[in-house]
């Protein structure tokens, strides 16, 4: 792994190298400033495979370098830590809203950092697996299909609205139980994934899901969320509890802003998604849970909801 650390304290940088040699991560360089990584990272013949980033530094800090990063093609999804001193939930969301992946605390802590470079890996190997990087894009749909299973939580091209599932896990790991109770999980359940993913080739079924997300983004605008998909036609969100949000104005909008963009892109009638979003899943104060229980608890919400509306219409014809 090709690892590039970017801090304005050039003795943090020399304890943070040695740290990570210690633990088997020798390849690495380092900058010190966000306009010095810049440079660096430009010059590559190769890309790097991960980037440490100091958020607090003169000049260009570290959240503003790691939109920049996000920004570039080569690095649309390559694994960003940040590592801060600040963990206050809006220094959280703002890392995290930048494109970060997850976040380090100074000082440094040895089974931390082996801790979050695990997750490295994860994002590494879940990135390859679900064969969607952009040179595999350009794949024959034979080729691409047979790396897609209908289960797996696929990147998403062009979607700037979602993060990767690992991620959003992170999110809530990171919040710890008073910033959980703050906030609450949504779930989103395409109800007739597994019909649409039998009857497409699996570059359309990613593209229909992408359409999913664009319009869930619609249906969220002006709340502050982290969406992830889940696989089997299953998004999640985070939000503030206190959100604006209805979820029955919102399934409403979301279905027909689907249905548009469906229609724009000359997809068949059988072909297009509906949505069913669940009731909102949130922690108590003093919940021992691990915190990504309630991602799941969402996404279980939906499906419930999801089987609660294709029940209705066989109850009332038993009724009658």
């Amino acid at each position: 792994m090709r690892i590039l650390i970017v801090d304005d304290e050039q003795m943090f940088v020399e304890l943070f190298a040695r740290t990570l040699a210690s633990i088997g991560y020798e390849d690495i360089e380092s900058a010190n400033s966000g306009e010095e990584a810049l440079a660096r990272i430009e010059a590559q013949s190769t890309p790097f495979d991960c980037f440490l980033l100091d958020i607090r530094m003169d000049g260009m800090d570290g959240i503003e370098l790691c939109k920049r990063i996000r920004a570039l093609p080569q690095h649309h999804q390559t694994p960003i830590v940040m590592v801060t001193t600040m963990t206050e939930k809006s220094y959280v969301d703002s890392a995290f809203h930048a494109g970060a992946n997850d976040y380090l605390t100074k000082p440094i802590d040895k089974i931390e950092i082996t801790a979050r470079m695990g997750m490295v890996e994860a994002l590494l190997s879940e990135r390859q697996h679900s064969g969607l990087l952009v040179e595999q894009l350009s794949d024959s749909e034979h080729s691409f299909g047979a790396k897609v299973r209908f289960e797996d939580p696929v990147a998403l091209p062009d979607t700037p609205e979602v993060v990767p599932l690992g991620t959003l896990e992170n999110y809530v790991l990171r919040l710890g139980n008073l910033r959980l109770f703050s906030s609450m999980a949504v779930g989103f359940h395409v109800t007739n994934a597994a019909d649409i993913y039998a009857r497409t080739g699996r570059l359309d079924f990613v593209d229909i899901l992408a359409n999913v997300a664009a319009a869930i983004g619609e249906a969220l605008r002006g709340n502050d969320y982290f969406l992830a998909y889940a696989g089997s036609g299953d998004f999640c969100c985070v939000m503030p509890r206190l959100s604006s949000f209805d979820r029955g104005e919102a399934e409403v909008l979301l279905n027909d802003r689907l249905a548009r963009i469906m229609e724009s892109q000359a997809f068949p009638d059988c072909v297009s998604p509906r949505v069913r979003i669940g009731a909102p899943a949130t922690s108590g104060l003093l919940s021992f849970n691990d915190p990504t229980h309630l991602l799941y608890k969402a996404i279980g919400a939906a499906r419930k909801a999801a089987d609660t509306a294709a029940a209705q219409p066989q109850e009332a014809t038993g009724a009658a």
